[in-house]
């Protein structure tokens, strides 16, 4: 009996030390968000309303957490706590999915499973400081669900019935988190079929087809609670699905068009392991699956497979009008991350020192948990500069439209250009030209609305006459501007203010216009 209890504080004891080397890497990886200090998007409508918004979304689940962060109805924003409690959640449940792999790999595979969470797309979905928590708890859930459901228990109807409910129960509420992030669920269900089929010739039919209708049900119980939650054009417009009979080319059509975009995004180092590792690893999966001299088995895998290049948008892909953003491709994780388990796991498999494969397992695990590294440190130090050029701009003209006799319409004409070290830093990762944009850019709803949150008066309402612009560029050289600073010109046009931030309108050399290698 003493050894029975010493075995499971040591089991204990090691689970506490995993989870908290987890949380120490998440927390270098995310400390340089935390240091940006720009409010993101829909932070700055939080920031300075105290609202929420996720219901008319369709994510119930994120307004109630929120609501017991905040001990209220009305946001504060208590950044970066949010975000390191969602971490927290994220850490926890990637241990108990470690538990399911177990089966496959006893050793350090596992650790692939951190690509769910520092994979390049995911940056976006952590740059918020409101918005962070639910959407890492949406991922947490997802992993959590798909643990559950695979849960090995005995065949008693039960525990089996307990096993799915508890699955269904985590994508369910993945969906009411942020529904991207239940895509997640199915990849990892799908890596966890063909590793099965790799092992033992065949899936296990009752966990794996148990957790697959779970899901399934879990995804029509989330739209019909949708349809009566979402509000407001813009939810609703993302939320439409395409029609029947144009479904499986636009499934094609928009699986292709998501990786096309992942090529011209991903670092060179990030993009060709992962070119790599979906060129190697299926055939691996299809050479074990032959091995096992099951056909059913092989046709499942080949199956599978096939389908595997739709986890990046998952069912995303269905919707006629997807969010074309970063935060949304989660299942991108869930891709990589598989990939990158079964080939440590078959390198880590060879335990011969003669046989050198073994060897490359930890250079592996370097190259596929440091880059994200570099990317982040990138992305957080352009933020910050951003955000700091940001802030003189908006506040210099803040005060130039304050000094004004009477209020009026506001157009801004051109957009802000980003600093040289924000460029820089594009230039080397061109993802960062998706998640760093400009708020002051033509008619950007977020540049009046954070404008306003600084102190701007409501009266000089958002003005987008298209019209008028195209007026207004013809005879803005004729004009007398109100104020001309270095980034922008200041005019009066037509009943309305004009702020121009190009040239001709806009007649200051900046330094921006320099080369960068100058």
């Amino acid at each position: 009996m003493r050894i029975e209890s010493y075995l499971n504080q040591a089991i204990m004891a090691a689970g506490v030390r995993r989870w908290l080397g987890i949380m120490a890497y998440l927390v270098i990886f995310s400390y340089p968000l935390t240091q940006a200090e720009r409010l993101y998007r829909d932070d700055i409508w939080r920031s300075f309303h105290g609202e929420m918004g996720w219901v008319s979304n369709g994510r119930p689940l994120s307004s109630l957490f929120a609501l017991l962060v905040n001990g209220g109805p009305r946001l504060a924003d208590i950044a970066p706590l949010p975000l390191w409690l969602g971490l927290a959640a994220v850490a926890s449940s990637i241990l108990l999915w470690r538990r399911r792999l177990l089966a496959f790999d006893t050793g350090y595979a596992w650790l692939a499973m951190l690509i769910l969470v520092v994979q390049p797309f995911f940056l976006q979905n952590l740059s918020y400081h409101f918005d962070a928590m639910p959407m890492a708890l949406a991922l947490a859930c997802a992993i959590t669900g798909i643990a559950c459901a695979l849960n090995p228990r005995e065949h008693q109807r039960w525990q089996a019935r307990f096993r799915w409910l508890a699955g269904g129960a985590g994508i369910l509420a993945s969906l009411f988190f942020y529904q991207p992030a239940a895509n997640v669920y199915f990849v990892l269900l799908a890596f966890h079929v063909l590793l099965s089929v790799s092992h033992q010739g065949r899936p296990d039919w009752p966990r794996h087809l148990g957790a697959l209708a779970a899901g399934l049900m879990a995804l029509m119980i989330s739209k019909f609670v949708s349809a009566l939650l979402i509000a407001g054009d813009y939810s609703v417009q993302h939320s439409k699905l395409a029609p029947l009979d144009q479904l499986p080319l636009h499934l094609v059509a928009q699986t292709g068009r998501f990786w096309h975009y992942v090529a011209s995004m991903l670092d060179p180092p990030t993009g060709w392991l992962f070119l790599g590792l979906a060129v190697v690893v299926p055939l691996g999966l299809v050479i074990a699956a032959v091995r096992q001299r099951n056909a059913v088995g092989l046709a499942v895998m080949i199956l599978v497979l096939a389908c595997l290049p739709l986890g990046g948008l998952g069912f995303l892909t269905a919707l006629a009008s997807p969010i074309w953003q970063p935060r949304v491709m989660m299942g991108f994780g869930a891709v990589y991350a598989g990939l990158l388990f079964c080939a440590l796991h078959w390198l880590w498999r060879s335990r011969r020192p003669t046989a050198g494969w073994s060897l490359l397992g930890w250079p592996l695990v370097v190259v596929a948990l440091g880059t994200p590294l570099t990317l982040a440190y990138a992305y957080g130090n352009a933020q910050r500069q951003q955000a700091l050029f940001a802030d003189d701009v908006s506040m210099r003209l803040i005060d130039d439209l304050a000094t004004q006799p009477s209020p009026a319409a506001l157009i801004i004409e051109g957009s802000l250009p980003l600093t040289r070290a924000t460029r820089s830093a594009i230039t080397v990762h061109p993802l960062l030209g998706e998640l760093i944009r400009p708020y002051l850019d033509n008619g950007y709803w977020w540049g009046y609305q954070d404008l306003y949150r600084r102190g701007l008066s409501s009266a000089f309402e958002l003005g987008d006459d298209p019209a008028l612009r195209r007026r207004f560029e013809v005879q803005c050289r004729d004009l007398t501007p109100l104020a001309r600073r270095a980034w922008y010109t200041l005019y009066r046009f037509e009943q309305s203010y004009v702020v121009s931030f190009e040239s001709p309108c806009h007649h200051t050399l900046t330094t921006t216009e320099l080369p960068l290698d100058d």
